[in-house]
């Protein structure tokens, strides 16, 4: 008996890759914060405008498809390792784990449209008839093809050979006719992504674009495992080994380079201005007044993906609306880590819009709007079509020749610029995807543009790289990019240096770089890996630059910090009475004592589960948040100050609610939160709103 199960069990063992693939995907959609956004962002849609939204439509298309699949490809299984119906021993099990499998992604979507418990409830309650519609049909196979069979013998009787045999081809071809449809599926959705990774997957939707993929797995891996068995081959342990003999010499992941010419990204690195010079064009904005210092304002901004990225735009364009344009004008440098960087191109990129006139306010549209438009989009869908098509596919190809999943959300974001400026004016729709230095050296623009540092990390030493429009030389520990380089690089290339999140965008390799020493390529990842926070290359900007005998040491100045964070905390260190700074507050998402992740001894995560194999990486996961946490403090504590000049303010503002997932698409949902953030300012507001308010209002009135 156990011997024969055994051997059920190991003639069976296709099934279990198709359910931990639908699992999966279903699981993240059902229970993880950024899956329930995803579905929001269908959900939303379908509230906002009347009628069937072409999103609901591919989403419940794609939950239908991977569902077939999961069950076809489980009947395949079943068929070709026991034969007929008549010999199966287990029949029960046989006959009902591939429907099982087929319902697995019906109900597990039920449960993520029901989690997110939004005025579409419909939607939950048509794929749930959906499911029940194809379990009834899966159900039902077996005497739909028998009645099948029985037509073909009466229109043979009737004399209709012809229709007969048509019905008994298309019977007993079914299974190939589905192999064939499936793998013109893959070959056409492989070569329209390739081609353009934005459009379409933009048009599907993240989700839907997940579960397309998930689909055409189950067959490519079920047809492998199914010759793997018929040859005795160890068909997972040869992709691996193919992947990891692959990786030594195939590399799609090289950082792209700028479209310009060799001369001119040449002359635009060397003619960067050096910080005394970059400081010398931003005092000359200002007539010498001796009664009030100049606000000197570092911005840092936090990483965080689209989070951060919109949370930054939010809080950089009201700032300047409400301060008449003041507010960039005091603005010396940003320095921004992963997401926050798209917020901060999306920032400057308007603000020089408005420089060199273009009317991106027109027909009534704010500033904050119009960079909110742009940084709020679905960019996601093509950072996931990258990854899960043609930079999945290049990892068994021995030849690199295939773009990967970096290239892919670079390009979303090219696209959403351009879509972006169909709708509200802008002085160049294809701004991202020229160079990164030309965002400074548009003849048309006069008037002062902030210096801008994006944060990333070099993965041979774990030091900062700096991609910036100013050469920083000794006032940083840092590497700079464009020296190590030799060149250029597109501003969404540019972006995308600081925002290498681990595993959604690929380490950006850079072949031949002028290093110190002899080494073939280098590799640049997330600024994150060093200072999530993004504080500690302002603090050492301002540093050199204040220290006696520094660039600004002896002008009337006023040195400020804001640092825009959106991890709860706000703000990082609370006075005591006398004045001292205490400890670090309590998380704003730790106060209430809900059990939330990233609380201590709240959600101990999967450390918890096995704490001897999960314990490290919770661990270093967990110590990259906290050492952008301790680098805050050090700041606060021990803010660089003028020798005899004013007390340097550190001002925080955080996006307080944890309710915006970290991802690369917002819902509407997730937007309006942060929308509705430093626009009422009521005193009811909660603890962080109030503070934020506050330290808002502080800013404003310096700028004044």
């Amino acid at each position: 008996m156990v011997e024969g199960i055994s051997d059920l069990l190991f003639r069976t063992r296709g099934f279990f890759p198709i359910f931990a693939i639908t699992t999966a995907v279903g699981s993240i959609l059902a229970w993880m914060g950024q899956g329930q956004d995803l579905i929001r962002t269908v959900t939303d849609i379908g509230s906002e405008h009347t009628g069937f939204d072409a999103k609901v439509f591919w989403l419940c298309l794609a939950v239908v498809v991977l569902a077939f699949q999961a069950w076809f490809w489980a009947r395949v299984i079943v068929e070709t390792e026991f034969g007929p119906r008549e010999e199966w021993r287990y029949r029960y099990y046989l006959t009902w784990a591939p429907r099982l499998l087929g319902l697995i992604p019906f109900v597990l979507l039920f449960i993520a449209l029901w989690r997110v418990n939004s005025a579409n409830a419909w939607l939950a309650w048509l794929l749930a008839g959906l499911g029940l519609a194809f379990f009834i049909l899966s159900w039902a196979r077996l005497p739909l093809t028998k009645a099948m069979h029985r037509a073909s013998e009466r229109l043979q009787k009737n004399g209709r050979p012809k229709a007969a045999a048509a019905l008994e081809i298309s019977l007993t071809n079914l299974r190939r006719t589905v192999l064939g449809v499936g793998i013109a599926y893959a070959i056409i959705a492989m070569a329209v992504i390739i081609v353009d990774p934005v459009r379409l997957p933009v048009f599907f939707g993240p989700a839907a674009v997940v579960l397309t993929a998930c689909a055409l797995f189950i067959p490519i891996l079920t047809t492998l495992l199914l010759i793997g068995g018929r040859y005795h081959l160890r068909i997972g342990i040869t992709l691996l080994l193919l992947v990891i003999v692959f990786s030594y010499w195939v590399d799609n992941h090289e950082v792209r380079r700028s479209p310009s010419s060799a001369a001119v990204q040449r002359a635009a690195i060397l003619g960067r201005p050096t910080l005394d010079q970059a400081y010398k064009t931003w005092r000359a904005q200002f007539p010498e007044r001796s009664e009030k210092p100049i606000p000197l304002i570092f911005v840092a901004s936090e990483g965080g993906a689209s989070r951060a990225g919109y949370w930054t735009a939010a809080v950089l364009s009201q700032l300047e609306m409400e301060s008449h344009g003041e507010f960039s004008k005091h603005v010396f440098a940003i320095s921004s880590i992963s997401g926050g960087s798209l917020g901060v191109a999306g920032f400057l990129s308007s603000i020089q819009d408005q420089k060199t006139g273009a009317a991106i306010t027109a027909g009534g549209v704010t500033l904050r709007q119009a960079v909110s438009s742009f940084v709020g989009d679905d960019y996601l869908s093509p950072a996931l079509a990258g990854m899960l098509f043609p930079d999945l596919l290049q990892r068994f190809v021995p030849i690199s020749v295939l773009p990967d999943r970096s290239e892919a959300l670079e390009k979303g974001w090219e696209y959403g610029w351009r879509k972006r400026c169909e709708t509200i004016p802008c002085d160049d729709p294809s701004k991202f995807s020229t160079d990164f230095l030309s965002l400074w050296s548009q003849p048309s623009r006069k008037a002062w543009l902030p210096a801008w540092l994006i944060g990333g990390a070099l993965q041979e030493d774990g030091r900062p790289v700096l991609t910036s429009n100013i050469q920083v030389g000794n006032a940083i520990d840092a590497w700079d990019f464009h020296y190590i380089a030799g060149t250029d690089v597109r501003l969404s290339t540019a972006i995308l240096n600081g925002a290498r999140f681990p595993y959604v965008s690929s380490s950006g390799t850079i072949s031949n770089p002028a290093m110190p020493h002899q080494v073939d390529a280098v590799h640049i990842v997330d600024g994150g890996y060093f200072d999530a926070a993004g504080v500690e290359v302002v603090r050492g900007l301002a540093e050199s630059m204040l220290a006696p005998g520094g660039t600004a040491s002896t002008d009337n100045i006023e040195p400020v910090f804001l640092l825009i964070s959106n991890d709860g905390v706000n703000p990082p260190f609370t006075p005591d009475p006398v004045g001292a700074v205490a400890g670090p507050s309590i998380p704003i998402a730790c106060r209430d004592q809900s059990p939330k992740s990233g609380c201590p001894g709240k959600d101990g995560g999967l450390s918890t589960i096995a704490p001897d194999l999960f314990g490290p990486i919770q661990g270093l996961y967990r110590s990259r948040a906290a050492h952008g946490e301790r680098l805050k403090t050090l700041l606060y504590r021990f803010a660089p100050t003028q020798a005899g000049g004013v007390p340097t303010k550190v001002l925080t503002v955080d996006l307080c609610s944890m309710a915006v997932p970290m991802n690369w698409a917002l819902s509407a949902n997730a937007r309006h939160v942060v929308d509705e953030l430093l626009t009422e300012k009521q005193d009811s507001a909660g603890e962080c709103e109030r503070q934020n308010i506050s330290e808002f209002n502080q800013l404003i009135s310096i700028l004044q």
